[in-house]
């Protein structure tokens, strides 16, 4: 397995990829997320983007999974202590992958990403219903330090 940034060649296949992601995350929560298809627009732009980077995981290759991190600040409000950080927007291994280290791999990468970037800390959003995905991240050492909640009107 070897980890790597994606390039331009890589939209296709990452696209794919996202087409998957979307429909697993639209299996979780139908009322947020619809399976949708991917243009190429959106990882074409990551991958232009100065501060942002997709990093692909291949196996044989072919390209089983990805993260997609990007730097970001706090909110410039004077009651918020700044920083720096990197977001983890998405990571997605193919379920047949899954198991194997591959995330760790990817989290690793985007980790040695933000590091470099001298960033402050990495964060994410998880869905409430991806147990399994909890479990990684909590596994990966990352911490709860906010709820999102929502009321339906």
């Amino acid at each position: 397995m070897n980890i790597r940034i994606a390039t331009l060649d890589d939209i296709e296949k990452i696209s794919a990829l996202y087409q998957d992601f979307f429909a697993y995350n639209a299996k979780l929560q139908p009322a947020y997320y619809k399976a949708a298809a991917e243009s190429g627009k959106y990882p074409e732009q990551t991958i232009r983007s100065d501060n942002e980077d997709i990093f692909v995981a291949l196996e044989d290759g072919h390209i089983v999974g990805f993260i997609h991190v990007l730097e970001d600040k706090t909110p410039d409000y004077y009651c918020v202590v700044p920083h720096r950080h990197a977001v983890c927007v998405d990571l997605f291994v193919t379920s047949s992958h899954r198991k194997k280290g591959i995330g760790a791999s990817l989290i690793n990468a985007a980790k040695a990403w933000a590091a470099k970037r001298n960033l402050d800390y990495m964060e994410l959003m998880v869905l409430v219903e991806n147990e399994d995905a909890i479990q990684f991240y909590e596994q990966e050492k990352f911490q709860t330090v906010s709820y999102t909640m929502r009321y339906s009107l």
